[in-house]
């Protein structure tokens, strides 16, 4: 493996260190979080679990399917969740959005979206390929670009 692809992935490895994940079987799930995720997605099929940290703090990231809908929820200890991520159709990302890829990635096809949201925070993470290559971007609603 060349050095450059090594260096890389432990670039990545490290700056994951501080996110690590642990897996969990969802019967481990703490009451809170289970109470708080089959109140909100009754028909919900967990897929995954894990256990987190961010920002110092303790959370559970919960993989589910919900008939068609693909989401994952991130809760904190007592229960709130903090960020939803839902994974959503090409054809439903917005057209502010799908405007602003066209205009840092011309020709680009957009293959995946998200639609992520963090208290009353959205953004949509679009995924793109140009060229055999693809990027992730990240829009407001309103096609500005987020970091």
């Amino acid at each position: 493996m060349p050095s450059r692809l090594v260096n890389l992935l432990l670039g990545f490895l490290l700056a994951a260190g501080s996110r690590a994940a642990v897996a969990q079987r969802s019967d481990s799930l703490p009451p809170a979080v289970a109470t708080a995720f089959s109140q909100f997605y009754p028909g919900a099929k967990i897929l995954n679990v894990s256990r987190e940290r961010r920002d110092g703090k303790v959370v559970y990231e919960i993989e589910s399917q919900d008939g068609a809908a693909r989401r994952d929820l991130i809760y904190d200890l007592e229960g709130h969740a903090l960020e939803i991520e839902d994974i959503i159709p090409a054809d439903s990302v917005p057209a502010a959005v799908r405007a602003a890829l066209e205009r840092d990635m011309k020709g680009a096809t957009l293959v995946g979206a998200e639609r992520v949201t963090t208290g009353t925070v959205v953004v949509y993470e679009v995924q793109a390929r140009k060229g055999g290559r693809s990027r992730f971007l990240t829009y407001d609603p309103n096609g500005v670009r987020k970091e």
